[in-house]
């Protein structure tokens, strides 16, 4: 079993004796019949409404109370960690399970510092998507046991720190670059459009990449697509 935590949110307790409402934002649906469909199984008398987008998720859940809401972060537009920081304000005491085709081992642990209740891969077995569905209508918590062990080797060494998004750290002139980078922009376009010259672009690439803490440019726009 891969359920990380002992405490359960409030209002979670076994599935199939009390009615839930669950929201999954997914703009697949295949991905949403399965999931309304693995639902149904654990609980028959759960209500699961579905929005395409992160904007009629607002709105139902302006209309509805959920106490879990099933987040495709990969949906059109994208939904980084910013829309899960704003859903735990806006929604404290509903759990949120994250559902993404991102890297777990990279992208796991910041959504989860985000506020996200749960982290799963896309590319998860149907085993391990039933087990993590179950967990967060049990206790409204799932975590996979690799993620667990990155959750508790980052509390031990970090107990005192808090997570700071890295994109604080970047400068208005390595903000400017990194935004025509992300725009397809040459190196040279860059040190056209900014007047300076291919070396100054180079060396801003070099120290947003590490500031980022991502080696390519396609993980660079991942991870700011993720946290903006």
């Amino acid at each position: 079993m891969t359920v990380a935590f002992t405490g359960q949110l409030p209002g979670f307790c076994s599935p199939t004796s009390h009615f839930m409402n669950i929201l999954i934002i997914e703009d697949e649906p295949l991905t949403v019949l399965g999931l309304k469909q693995k639902i149904g199984e654990i609980n028959p008398t759960t209500t699961v409404d579905s929005a395409s987008s992160v904007d009629t998720a607002y709105d139902l859940a302006s209309r509805n109370i959920y106490e879990l809401i099933i987040l495709d972060v990969d949906i059109k537009g994208k939904a980084g960690a910013g829309v899960v920081e704003r859903m735990k304000v806006l929604y404290p005491g509903t759990a949120i399970l994250v559902i993404t085709d991102l890297e777990e081992s990279i992208y796991g642990l910041p959504y989860m510092k985000a506020g996200a209740d749960g982290f799963l891969s896309k590319l998860a077995s149907s085993a391990k998507f039933d087990e993590a569905i179950r967990a967060m209508m049990v206790m409204g918590k799932y975590a996979s046991t690799a993620l667990q062990h990155q959750i508790i080797q980052e509390s031990q060494v970090n107990r005192s720190v808090r997570y700071v998004n890295p994109l604080m750290s970047i400068s208005e002139r390595e903000r400017q670059v990194m935004n025509h980078l992300i725009a397809g922009k040459s190196t040279g376009e860059i040190a056209a459009i900014l007047n300076i010259n291919k070396t100054t672009v180079g060396t801003h690439k070099m120290r947003i990449l590490k500031k980022m803490q991502v080696n390519s440019l396609i993980k660079l726009i991942e991870k700011v697509t993720m946290l903006s």
